[in-house]
């Protein structure tokens, strides 16, 4: 009966994250290097691709500028935004170059364009509200979004500036929704990068994992007292880390909905975090279950649960690393197994 549960809940799991890549995300890009001067420009890689910079302007008039190589039918596509932390009057504004645009605009004269390039300039206010981004989760304040099918091909720029103040502002790039398996697995590191630009403190991100693992531990400790064996105590950390991830998730959802615009992708979120707390339970049953030796059959649903952590963001990276090790250690002894009785 507890092989079958494990069995559907498996299969439910492999349907929730092969729904995941069809919700648009963006791959973060987070280039250490200055780029205030044209010459100095960042270019971007394969610029079709969904990508996100996390950036900060230090004074007004800094300008940061970006490069990119497009080809005849294909969009550039810029979206400007700021996190719901940042001053309610900082707005960068966005300046496109290219050969086949027709400049309009009066260019600020701190501002460098390439001979023989057009430009235009798209000035921003904050809106109202803060929209909901799910994957993070967070609401950021979206400026503005250019998109612009290309004609001649080449190279185009394109820079940010604010003339008032300095600030914090992100930029999303592309459109074609592309992950390296790297770029897949290493997100839950990222968001913590993210939320760490968007001012949040290390400890406040990280509050959910650690209370999940005192709480967790202090329970284990106060049922069976400090002599648990190698498998339990990798195999519980796991559990805990996998329970751990899912309400980081639940935090960082609750925060960013305060005073945002409702959005239904919230649906996704919570999606996110039902995964990290369902592979989190049956790694903890599991655990419990363990008798003398474990089956190759049970250490193979250690691997996949360790598999599925990986894949759904639970734990961050530590959580699957150790429902793996706990796959091949020694099990059982001759004490009530863990989460017995």
């Amino acid at each position: 009966m507890a092989r079958s549960r494990i069995g559907k809940c498996s299969i439910l799991l492999i349907l929730m994250l092969a729904l995941v890549p069809t919700v648009s995300a963006h791959t973060p890009l987070k280039p250490g290097e200055e780029n205030t001067s044209l010459e100095r420009a960042l270019e971007i890689p394969n610029p079709t691709k969904s990508w996100t910079l996390y950036r900060e302007l230090h004074e007004a008039g800094e300008t940061e500028y970006y490069k990119l190589q497009l080809d005849p039918g294909e969009r550039l596509r810029i979206s400007l935004y700021t996190p719901t932390t940042e001053n309610p009057n900082f707005a960068p504004n966005l300046v496109v170059m290219g050969p086949d645009i027709a400049s309009e605009d009066i260019l600020p004269e701190f501002v460098e364009v390439p001979d023989g390039f057009g430009f235009v300039i798209i000035e921003t206010d904050r809106p109202e509200k803060p929209e909901y981004e799910p994957f993070t989760p967070t609401s950021y304040y979206y400026l503005v979004d250019f998109d612009m099918e290309i004609s001649t091909g080449g190279t185009y720029y394109f820079a940010v500036y604010e003339t008032a103040r300095e600030g914090r502002y992100g930029v999303a790039l592309g459109y074609k929704e592309e992950f390296t398996l790297l770029e897949w697995v290493k997100i839950p590191l990222d968001v913590i990068s993210i939320h760490l630009w968007e001012g949040q403190h290390l400890g406040l991100i990280l509050a959910p994992m650690l209370a999940t693992l005192v709480i967790g531990f202090g329970l284990l400790i106060w049922k069976y007292g400090l002599d648990l064996n190698a498998f339990n105590l990798v195999g519980s950390t796991a559990g805990l880390l996998y329970l751990g991830s899912g309400f980081m998730i639940l935090m960082q959802m609750i925060i960013s909905l305060m005073g945002a615009k409702y959005d239904s992708l919230v649906i996704l979120t919570i999606i996110f975090t039902l995964l990290p707390f369902l592979l989190g339970f049956a790694l903890l049953r599991k655990v419990g279950r363990g008798r003398s030796a474990l089956s190759i059959r049970d250490r193979v649903i250690f691997v996949l649960l360790g598999v599925l952590g990986l894949f759904s963001w639970a734990g961050l990276l530590l959580g699957p690393a150790l429902a793996m090790v706990a796959s091949i250690l020694p099990s059982g002894d001759s004490r009530e197994p863990v989460g017995e009785g």
